[in-house]
């Protein structure tokens, strides 16, 4: 949750959680501002929010500004592996894919000046770990 500049790294002291969204031709990255901060309801709730605008092209500047770690997903596409560009201001970007024989891959690119491999590595593991 940071970015690097000229000038140093930079911490971010809120977490915006960016979601690339397929609008037809159009490709849209929403940001769920200070994510941390809202319950499951309220998460879900605005990304669902987000999507919807994303879909009638209703977005205003603020709902797709200042991602601090993002999320794509080629799954419906049925691509297997795709490697995202990072997100200006971000420092990390997941991606997911489609599954094969029950097998979903997550990969992602990264900020080798903020984060090194072992950071992302857990990351990855963290969020393909079965949930209860």
């Amino acid at each position: 949750n940071a970015t690097a500049s000229a000038d140093g790294a930079y911490l971010y002291d809120r977490v915006n959680l960016g979601f690339t969204v397929q609008a037809g031709s159009s490709l849209y990255l929403v940001v769920v501002r200070d994510a941390a901060s809202k319950n499951e309801a309220e998460f879900v709730q605005e990304l669902s929010n987000l999507q919807r605008g994303a879909m009638k092209h209703a977005l205003k500047a603020d709902q797709t500004a200042d991602a601090t770690i993002a999320f794509t997903s080629m799954a419906r596409w049925n691509v297997v592996r795709h490697i995202p560009i990072l997100v200006p201001q971000t420092s990390l970007i997941v991606a997911h894919s489609a599954s094969v024989n029950g097998v979903t891959h997550l990969g992602a690119s990264y900020d080798h000046r903020l984060l090194t491999g072992f950071d992302v590595a857990q990351v990855l593991r963290t969020l393909s770990a079965p949930k209860l």
